[in-house]
């Protein structure tokens, strides 16, 4: 009896295994990807790895209930699943049932189900591909441990409970009838318990998910529908329309850190106040398609991901005899900005090693840079000369995480809204810089202003809804004077 139970657990855990990681990483990050507990494809696959050998007319049932599901579905990529998980049949009914051979084929199935999930995290998260996800990553310490160690754990920990019943003397071999029962309870009961509980579902179609992607790249963007509240208040920027229309115009670009639109109309209203009362050309909202720092400056110079297709927007503004100039409070080998930037048409590139020769503060938020106000001070002696400039800005102040440090004085909006400490800190920070800014632009009426956000904030380990509470890919945009 005893052993009976521990072999339904050695079965369960490398479906359980093969969930968790991505499952934690939705959940830590608030992703809008609803991740299940259990791997829908790790189950069906030990399944198959517990059947006899062969005997494939005993696995049509199987097959019959695989394409019936892609029928009832009728989208490219449900047959695409089906056609993955037909191969999945034919392989485990062909190999032979010896350890060598249950291995190998464990671990390439393993894999692929891993590289499926954090295709579908990254993609469904913040629009990037795994390609586009290491480019970012591999700048920072845990970026070869994420890809490299944790997917090797996470296959050699659903090896170590599955070899249990998979080979050896205590290999487990289970009856094409239990196991087409296990398997047509386990689509019943996901599918009963996603309709109970649609914001937490039981088993992950990883693969499916992945194929749906990758057959219609266009399904993340579900959750970037604004609601009417909002869209009665401020207008939206036409999303093929260009914000630069003059480039012979001296022109500030802001990008602000983390500055995003809030699903409450009224916190909205309070992120934008500080530009009321400027001389705005638009004061409103702007969809972005990049949803991380330098794929948001990438879209503003005009390129897809860093390569560029056209006339770099730096560039145009050089063409119309203006110096220009890229600043940011942050290391230049981060993103590679220092070393690849210059393609984009930049006079002139200055980064945080600069700023410390000069003698700017820094600042102990998010990331340890020049802080924004000591920033905005050298803009404003940067286009005080008669030399007409096109300046670009990326922000650090307001880069989570956010850690109420009690360094600074609290936005009044932390009283109003009853802000928790991670939101007030948030507003607080965004406001500093926002009010600066401001008056900055209200300094130098012969200079256009545009300012915008890249992303809402990134991720709060304190508070899970943080992120939550602002809408994805949408940001604020203001043009000034």
């Amino acid at each position: 009896m005893l052993r009976r139970k521990l072999n339904v657990l050695y079965f369960i855990l490398p479906s359980f295994v093969g969930a968790f990681f991505a499952y934690m990483a939705c959940r830590i990050y608030d992703s809008p990807l609803l991740h299940g507990i259990l791997s829908a494809d790790v189950f069906f696959f030990m399944v198959l790895l517990l059947l006899p050998r062969g005997q494939f007319l005993l696995k049509m049932p199987f097959a019959v209930l695989i394409c019936v599901l892609a029928v009832l579905t009728n989208t490219i990529d449900a047959y695409v699943t089906m056609g993955m998980y037909l191969f999945m049949i034919f392989v485990t009914a062909a190999i032979p049932r010896r350890r060598l051979f249950l291995l190998l084929v464990y671990e390439f199935f393993a894999i692929l189900f891993v590289v499926a999930d954090a295709e579908n995290f990254f993609f469904y998260s913040v629009l990037l591909t795994l390609p586009d996800a290491w480019d970012l990553a591999k700048f920072f310490w845990w970026g070869p441990p994420l890809f490299v160690i944790v997917p090797s754990f996470i296959v050699s920990l659903e090896l170590l409970f599955a070899h249990k019943i998979l080979w050896g003397k205590n290999r487990v071999e289970i009856s094409h009838k239990i196991g087409f029962i296990l398997v047509a309870s386990a689509v019943i009961a996901s599918f009963g318990i996603n309709k109970l509980h649609p914001q937490q579902p039981l088993m992950d179609y990883a693969m499916q998910k992945w194929f749906m992607q990758l057959c219609s790249p266009e399904i993340a963007r579900h959750s970037t529908l604004l609601r009417d509240d909002i869209k009665a208040v401020y207008p939206v920027w036409e999303k093929d329309k260009p914000v630069v229309d003059d480039f012979s115009k001296p022109t500030v670009m802001i990008l602000v850190e983390s500055y995003g639109v809030k699903k409450s109309v009224d916190q909205a209203k309070a992120l934008l106040s500080p530009f009321v009362y400027s001389n705005f050309r638009f004061l409103g909202l702007y969809p972005r398609e990049a949803s991380h720092t330098q794929g948001a400056e990438w879209e503003d110079f005009g390129t897809v991901r860093g390569k560029i297709r056209e006339t770099p927007l730096p560039q145009k503004f050089r063409e119309h005899h203006l110096q220009t100039w890229y600043v940011h409070g942050y290391d230049s080998e981060f993103y590679s900005r220092g070393e690849n930037y210059a393609k984009f048409g930049f006079d002139k590139m200055l980064f945080k090693e600069d700023f410390e020769k000069i003698g700017l503060p820094g600042c102990r938020n998010g990331f340890v840079g020049i802080c924004d106000s000591a920033m905005i001070m050298f803009i404003d002696s940067l286009i005080t000369d008669k030399v007409p400039k096109f300046v670009y800005w990326t922000t650090l102040d307001a880069h989570p995480f956010y850690d109420w440090s009690g360094m600074f004085e609290k936005s009044y909006f932390c009283k109003i809204f009853s802000l928790p400490d991670v939101d007030c800190t948030y507003f607080t920070l965004q406001e500093n810089t926002l009010r600066l800014i401001a008056r900055l632009a209200a300094k130098h009426p012969e200079y256009r202003f545009i300012i915008r956000g890249d992303h809402r904030p990134m991720v709060s380990l304190e508070q899970t809804d943080f992120v939550q509470s602002f809408y994805f890919r949408w940001v604020p945009l203001i043009i000034l004077n």
